[in-house]
């Protein structure tokens, strides 16, 4: 029993990072253990929101200390964010058209319907293999010219190619935007990508893909394919776009190199990860920051980091 509330105030630990309230079977779906029901975690809840000062709960929502603002907070959240699904799914008709996009999901603070007006929207992108770096040159360049370099409506920070979805570095953090994500186009994609990624179970035993909790946007996917793509990819046919995609992945090496030299390479390289199968830019380092705050708040109810 012990064991059951100390993971159930990890699970919710991690979600006061965003001040963000769970349900009782959100709780069971995050919880870093198995062999229970959902019937168990609901005795629990009840029982240590009763008797202890850490768990609170009002309309069936539980969270970390007098939070209460918490679940108008997520209310909003969740209103605001319906506004953002729309926006979410015009840009999605702009990045599918570009050459050899197969698939685009969404991350981020909208994947957990948890938007506020200054939130980016996040989009991942599935590429066709060896093409990856064609795809984000022009979707870069297309950003920047006619965007202008606009972050907030337009924010690709991860592309991977089809035949590189199992995502390498594993953490409660990286777990979570997996668990969470969301298909805009090729919701079949959405589910290889889960599947390669099924180590999430590691962190998240009684997770099951294809939750609408998890990876359901509340609207129907469109998943056809654009004719201007096809036509588009006749150019990059053959040795010239194989010879493109290398030239645009080494000059954007270079790029990351100089702009942020003040990082060394192996962090450089984490944080920019350039490889013929994946480009990941993250260089506000979010992950480290998320990841320092919860080992903070576990430790400081003596809970073991299980990283």
């Amino acid at each position: 029993m012990d064991n059951l509330k100390n993971n159930i105030l990890k699970t919710l630990l991690y979600y006061d990072i965003f001040r963000h309230p769970l349900k009782s079977d959100e709780i069971f779906s995050l919880l870093p253990q198995n062999s229970v029901t959902k019937n168990d975690i609901s005795n629990v809840l009840k029982q240590i929101s009763k008797e202890n000062q850490t768990v609170y709960s009002k309309d069936d929502y539980y969270f970390i200390g007098k939070n209460e603002n918490y679940i108008e907070l997520r209310r909003s959240r969740e209103m605001y964010s319906k506004k953002s699904w729309k926006t979410a799914r015009f840009i999605t008709h702009i990045i599918k058209r570009f050459p050899f996009v197969r698939a685009v999901f969404i991350t981020g603070s909208l994947s957990k319907n948890s938007s506020i007006p200054d939130s980016d929207l996040d989009f991942m992108v599935v590429t066709e293999k060896n093409r990856l770096w064609i795809s984000r040159t022009l979707l870069m360049l297309f950003k920047k010219i006619l965007l202008f370099n606009s972050h907030k409506y337009f924010c690709i920070n991860y592309f991977v190619s089809e035949d590189s979805l199992v995502i390498s570095e594993k953490n409660i953090f990286i777990a979570t935007e997996i668990a969470h994500i969301k298909s805009t186009f090729n919701s079949g994609m959405m589910f290889k990508f889960l599947e390669a990624n099924s180590w999430i179970k590691e962190f998240f035993p009684n997770y099951r893909t294809g939750d609408p909790y998890f990876n359901s946007s509340g609207f129907k996917v469109n998943n056809r394919k654009s004719y201007f793509q096809s036509i588009a990819e006749i150019i990059f046919m053959g040795k010239t776009g194989d010879k493109l995609d290398v030239n645009f992945r080494e000059k954007t090496i270079k790029h990351w190199n100089k702009k942020y030299s003040n990082y060394d390479k192996e962090e450089r390289e984490r944080l920019f990860t350039s490889t013929s199968g994946v480009s990941k830019t993250h260089p506000g380092n979010m992950q480290k920051v998320i990841l320092n705050n919860y080992r903070e708040r576990l430790k400081r109810f003596n809970l073991e980091w299980n990283e």
